[in-house]
């Protein structure tokens, strides 16, 4: 049987085995050096005398009823201790809640040992506390319901205001360039998607077109129809790139507090000690809120989008199927995104992988959600549509109404820009801030609650669950993520294209102003060298200097050195980029190629002598 002794020093309790008997062995606790009795050892050693001195006693009075008492050797008997690790422990307690060793037999417990040996508490247990401590969490942290639903209604109103701004300008102002067309059916027609301007033959002929003479005989100008140009003016863009930001501080808002949220259940911890509202970083956050179910199930449509050209009803049921599977490994890609590494919840066949190992739960989780935070916004959208004529019907007739009463009772500002702007807008707003705030009101207080119930699924089936933490340092990057990244580059080079042909398409305008007949080709022309140096440019600020990636790159943990290990420069980053676009010609088998290579370069990767990888604890 084990030897129980006690340290000296430090009052540790410890347990040894038999042959340590009669010698020395080093305290656990204190490092002290503790002597074991018995043995050849404390039989042959001397007996130490006993101090002349005097003990010490609790009282020198005889009527002090701890007269006599050595507090020196006093021990109380009627404390537990744990025979794993000495610390002290309750009464009614069975298992040491430190170690979890059974107190009565000194050995684990099957549930620490299942815990020990998964690296977390035993899955079964997850259905039985998730209820429950959901709430106690949501209780504790309701405040973050609050403010979940402040930021959704205020986002989602301001979202919808911008897009009925946007809706106001393209129509008005499609109707104003229709009416110049139709003032001028001699000289202005419109051929399918195109409004074409001809000036006559006749000395001193001018044709007028939305402020613009053109003024050139024989010239024959080409502009889009009124509806695509109006699309296409910058206060369009405006309002559509208004409605862009707000739907992202939406979508970034529930991100960072769920992948908050998820990290801190994960570490064992029982409440959020720090969560500051940042907008900007939410609008990084909302863009992986929006692109992750596209990149997610990309391979997946492509195969949808094939089969619609043979079948189209069968590519649309295929569709609607696929969008579950985002909803399905959303617990299991909200734990990913709370790690270090996250570029696994963005690969399918991740995804699937650990939805095939917690599919039980995943469907559990899955339920809790479509009832306790979906079922709202669906019950909405569904009612929305059933009643589409008569709900448009009451709106118009309630603004109309509203306005009348704005027009008699305050100010008549006549019709036009400037009513909207005094009326129509805020009218909208407030009608938006009041149905937002009742639907996201009851939706916030669910959604915290699911967002402690996703992390305690990542803590309770951590081992189902292929995560990622830490990579040796400088380790090559494989095609799988950067497969990834290059997508989320791509989608950033769409929006940095549009502004391309944008600037294209003013110096195309300027090109029709002097009547020249190859504008629309010059305008194109300059798009696309407008676009290219803005992809130069991007990828190049992007891998060099202190970022030394782009951001689809360092979303995902990764960077890009040079083969010595050192950072770019700006010049050498430009090369890189311009490797690229050669790879690019090579109908991208230069990519494939580090799927193959031990080293897992692509072909612009030798060409530039870099290298893309894994980014270091340190930095």
């Amino acid at each position: 049987m084990p030897i129980k002794v006690r340290c000296e020093g430090c009052q540790t309790v410890l347990n040894v085995p038999d042959q340590a008997a009669g010698k020395a062995v080093k305290c656990k606790q204190c490092g002290g050096r503790v002597l074991i009795p018995g043995g050849e050892s404390e039989a042959a050693a001397p007996a130490r005398p006993r101090p002349k001195s005097r003990p010490k006693a609790a009282s020198e009075d005889p009527d002090d009823v701890l007269f006599g008492v050595d507090l020196n050797r006093a021990e109380d008997t009627n404390r537990r201790i744990c025979p794993g690790c000495a610390r002290p422990v309750r009464e009614e307690d069975i298992d040491c809640p430190k170690c979890g060793v059974t107190i009565a037999t000194g050995a684990l417990s099957e549930r620490q040992r299942l815990k020990i040996a998964r690296k977390g508490p035993p899955p079964a247990e997850f259905y039985g506390v998730v209820w429950g401590n959901g709430w106690k969490f949501l209780k504790k942290h309701w405040q973050f319901g609050v403010q979940t639903a402040l930021v959704w209604t205020i986002c989602l109103s301001m979202a919808t205001t911008c897009s009925f701004a946007l809706n106001y300008y393209i129509t008005t102002r499609s109707a104003a360039l229709e009416a110049m067309v139709a003032a001028d059916t001699t000289n202005i027609k419109v051929e399918g998607n195109t409004v074409v301007i001809t000036v006559p033959d006749d000395k001193g002929a001018k044709v007028l077109f939305d402020g613009t003479y053109y003024t050139t005989p024989k010239s024959v100008t080409r502009l889009p129809i009124p509806r695509l140009m109006a699309q296409r003016e910058p206060p369009a863009l405006f309002w559509t790139g208004m409605t862009l930001v707000f739907q992202l501080g939406f979508g970034g808002w529930a991100w960072t507090l769920a992948t908050t949220i998820a990290g801190v259940t994960m570490a064992g911890e029982k409440k959020v000690k720090r969560f500051t509202l940042d907008f900007f970083g939410n609008l990084t956050m909302g863009f992986r809120f929006y692109v992750w179910p596209v990149i997610l199930t990309l391979p997946l449509f492509l195969i949808a989008v094939a089969i619609g050209f043979f079948n189209i009803q069968a590519a649309l049921i295929i569709g609607g199927l696929i969008m579950i599977i985002p909803l399905l490994v959303l617990p299991a890609a909200v734990v990913h995104m709370a790690q270090k590494y996250t570029h696994r919840a963005w690969l399918l066949t991740w995804m699937l992988r650990d939805l095939g190992k917690t599919i039980g739960p995943s469907l559990y989780v899955f339920a809790m959600n479509l009832f306790l935070v979906f079922l709202i916004p669906i019950v909405v959208t569904v009612v929305i549509v059933v009643m589409q004529a008569k709900t448009i019907v009451w709106l118009t007739t309630q603004e109309t109404n509203a306005l009348e009463w704005l027009k008699s009772n305050v100010m008549d500002f006549g019709e036009g820009n400037v009513r909207f702007l005094f009326y129509q807008m805020p009218m909208v707003f407030i009608g938006a801030m009041i149905v937002y705030g009742v639907i996201c009101s009851l939706m916030s207080f669910p959604a915290v609650f699911m967002m402690r119930v996703i992390g305690l699924y990542g803590l309770y089936f951590r081992a189902d669950l292929a995560i990622v933490n830490e990579f040796p340092d400088l380790e090559p990057v494989g095609f799988g993520p950067r497969y990834l990244a290059f997508l989320i580059d791509y989608i950033i080079m769409g929006l940095l294209g549009g502004i391309g042909q944008f600037v294209g398409m003013l110096f195309g305008l300027l090109f029709n102003f002097y009547g020249w007949s190859i504008a629309d080709q010059l305008a194109q022309g300059i798009g696309a060298v407008a676009s290219l140096a803005l992809f130069g440019f991007y990828f190049a600020s992007g891998e060099s200097g202190a970022a030394r990636a782009t951001l689809g790159k360092w979303s995902l943990g990764m960077i890009v050195l040079r083969d010595d290990n050192k950072v770019q420069t700006r010049q050498q980053a430009f090369g890189r980029a311009a490797s690229a676009f050669v790879t690019i010609l090579t109908l991208y088998i230069g990519f494939i190629m580090c799927f193959f290579r031990a080293d897992k370069k692509a072909m612009h990767d030798l060409m530039s002598k870099t290298k893309v990888v894994w980014q270091s604890e340190t930095g």
